[in-house]
């Protein structure tokens, strides 16, 4: 009797053990709460420092010395190319063009002279009158006369230019925005007159840091922020060259309507056509940065870390996977890439629902 009893309090033991067992085996696994991706996605806006700049500016300079006798342009003042802006005393330059006329002038009488004289020499020597060398030496002194009109019709040319030049013009559309120089005032060749900004003529200059060039890359319209103003701008190029001091390229863009006014700053912002998932789904594991999803082995789950070679921390992750993937939200800080877990909560969403 003594021995059925013993029997039946191992079999209680053994009963006790198997259910605890049992137990421990069914909850080894991590409970976690997981949500399908397309009510986690979003497109984030970025956006980059941006200033407007006019293609065309800089100092306007005499091309000629003399002394101002005439200031057009005033601090404001708008000119359209060609313009006269100002005027330099041009009296020397006249009185050179009035020698080179002379000269030309003298130039071409002698040209017309030696050419008659070779006339007259093919017709001395048809007769026997002279010979062949004085006919050559009436041949070299036409083509030396040619030469020398050439030469004094290249003077006369730039005499003319310097006349030209005495006048000031706007080589571009644009604003004046310093007189450096007064009336009165010696200026010599080359000397800076007039300070302009081009104002059809611009560009948006902005600086894309590396770590946004594939959603800037991926973007398909990009806006300009002045205040509460909002400029349509256009890519044109972004150059290839990063400054490694700012780790960023330079970007240039087009006004596609309405322009800001050359030297506005604002944002350059743009909208991703990239999918992302928030931030703080960002994990670190084994030196990589990702996110956890759920992965489905027959009746169990486990966890599949997803490494995200351009992942930052506090900035959203890429994702390129399709949207019903199950992405684990809660639980996921002590999990390892394989770990079995237990979905306690899963929403899931009906095609086209984007709420």
């Amino acid at each position: 009797m003594s021995c059925f009893r013993v029997l039946t309090l191992w079999l209680a033991i053994l009963f006790v053990l198997s259910s605890m067992i049992s137990s421990s085996v069914s909850y080894a696994a991590t409970l976690v709460t997981a949500e399908v991706a397309s009510r986690l996605l979003m497109n984030p806006t970025r956006s980059s420092p941006a200033v407007v700049v006019s293609l065309n500016q800089g100092h306007i300079p005499a091309q000629t010395s003399g002394v101002i006798s005439e200031m057009r342009a005033k601090v404001g003042d708008t000119f359209n190319q060609g313009e006269i802006l100002a005027r330099v005393d041009c009296i020397d330059n006249n009185a050179k063009l009035t020698i080179e006329h002379a000269q030309f002038s003298q130039a071409k009488t002698q040209l017309l002279l030696n050419k008659r004289e070779l006339v007259r020499g093919e017709e001395l020597v048809k007769a026997k009158n002279i010979g062949e060398a004085e006919l050559d030496r009436l041949l070299s002194a036409v083509t030396t006369a040619e030469s020398l009109l050439k030469v004094q019709q290249a003077l006369l040319d730039m005499a003319k230019l310097n006349v030209e030049r005495c006048s000031i013009k706007a080589p571009f559309d644009g604003v004046v925005t310093q007189r450096i120089a007064s009336v009165g005032e010696m200026i010599s060749y080359g000397k800076p007159v007039i300070e302009m900004v081009e104002v059809n003529d611009l560009e948006v200059s902005a600086k894309i840091a590396n770590s946004d060039e594939s959603s800037f890359n991926g973007a398909s319209a990009y806006l300009f922020d002045v205040g509460s103003t909002q400029y349509q701008v256009a890519l044109r190029t972004i150059l290839p060259v990063i400054q490694s001091n700012e780790k960023s390229r330079e970007a240039r863009f087009v006004f596609t309507d309405n322009k800001a006014i050359p030297g506005s700053t604002g944002r350059l912002r743009w909208q991703s056509e990239m999918s992302y998932l928030p931030a703080h789904l960002l994990l670190k594991r084994d030196g990589k940065r990702g996110y956890f999803i759920v992965e489905q082995l027959g009746d169990k789950n486990s966890a599949k870390f997803i490494a995200v070679s351009s992942a930052e921390e506090g900035r959203p992750l890429a994702f390129n996977m399709t949207p019903n993937t199950r992405i684990i939200t809660e639980g996921r800080h002590g999990l390892n890439d394989g770990d079995e877990i237990e979905v306690t909560k899963q929403i899931k969403i009906s095609h086209g629902d984007k709420s």
